[in-house]
């Protein structure tokens, strides 16, 4: 089967934590939990600076706004009730979504009885997020600097955005801001890059014809240590800090959203017509191998952080 692990350059993954999160020294490497000399956590920033991190994924993901719900959201959708299931969401509850995309987190808290402001940095997004849920609250704002007061949230969520994200400790810093005492706070990121095979299948077979591209990330991009994340939640303040995995699959009865959701993503329509062609032909050959009943049923897990604010 193909992974994501095979085609992301070495030097990238697993490189987001280099040394201890607070010190200063990149050798040091503190247990979680321990206790640092450093004042501040300490996030490589190696690759890419946030504001750049920011302008890529702004502009990817706004490109992406006809297609996700198809595509993308077929994934990503896997991960909505643990996601609320994990901060005990309850009828009458105020709930922040962060980074809602074109609002399918949020549509699903109003399922469940609460009130949910959705934010996110694209306004390709919000005004999707708009068009489909004409009676929910949605804002044009960062993660990481986000406009509410102080305690104003019993829950805040985040599908998918804390790894695209530059200052990823920021974003939960600011999550923990915002809520009150006692709430709690539920990410998902991407598992290990071994497991992703239904983004491994795509860009295995755009490495053959188009090669390897290095894109700005987040320094979150490629880790899933649990130990890792754990400290983050820590150290922006929260208490009874949890991860899980998330044994969640891209199911598609067609590869026509599937091919479009990464083709929007990867901008291929940049490639030349018969490179496009090669590659949507590859790609739906080795679906096959993903193929059950009726459906293809891709793996791709997630991790799900989650923590009370103390």
């Amino acid at each position: 089967m193909y992974n994501l692990q095979a085609v992301i350059p070495e030097h990238i993954v697993g490189t987001a934590f280099a040394g201890c999160w607070s010190c200063e020294d990149p050798v040091r490497s503190c247990a979680p939990g321990e206790v640092c000399p450093g004042k501040e956590r300490r996030l490589s920033q190696k690759q890419f600076d946030p504001e750049e991190v920011a302008r890529f994924e702004n502009a990817t993901w706004s490109r992406c706004t006809e297609t996700y719900a198809d595509g993308f959201g077929a994934l990503v959708g896997e991960a909505i009730g643990p996601l609320l299931d994990q901060v005990k969401l309850s009828e009458g509850d105020r709930v922040l979504d962060v980074g809602t995309g074109i609002g399918l987190v949020a549509a699903a808290v109003v399922e469940r009885g609460a009130e949910v402001v959705g934010i996110d940095f694209s306004d390709a997004m919000i005004a999707e997020a708009r068009r489909l849920h004409r009676s929910i609250e949605f804002q044009t704002a960062s993660a990481d600097s986000l406009p509410s007061e102080d305690g104003m949230f019993d829950a805040v969520v985040g599908n998918f955005v804390l790894h695209h994200t530059g200052q990823p400790n920021k974003v939960l810093g600011e999550a923990f801001r915002v809520l009150r005492e006692g709430g709690r706070a539920g990410f998902t990121v991407w598992a290990d890059p071994s497991k992703l095979e239904a983004f491994g299948l795509f860009f295995s077979v755009v490495e053959e014809h188009a090669g390897t591209v290095e894109f700005p990330h987040g320094p979150l991009f490629g880790v899933s240590d649990f130990d890792d994340f754990h400290s983050m939640v820590r150290e922006a303040g929260f208490r009874d800090s949890a991860v899980r995995e998330l044994p969640i699959q891209w199911r598609t009865e067609s590869l026509d959203s599937y091919l479009a959701g990464f083709c929007d993503w990867a901008n291929l329509d940049t490639l030349p017509g018969p490179s496009r062609d090669r590659i949507e032909t590859m790609v739906r050959e080795r679906a096959e191998a993903y193929r059950s009943g009726d459906a293809f049923v891709m793996p791709n897990p997630a991790i799900l952080i989650s923590g009370v604010k103390s």
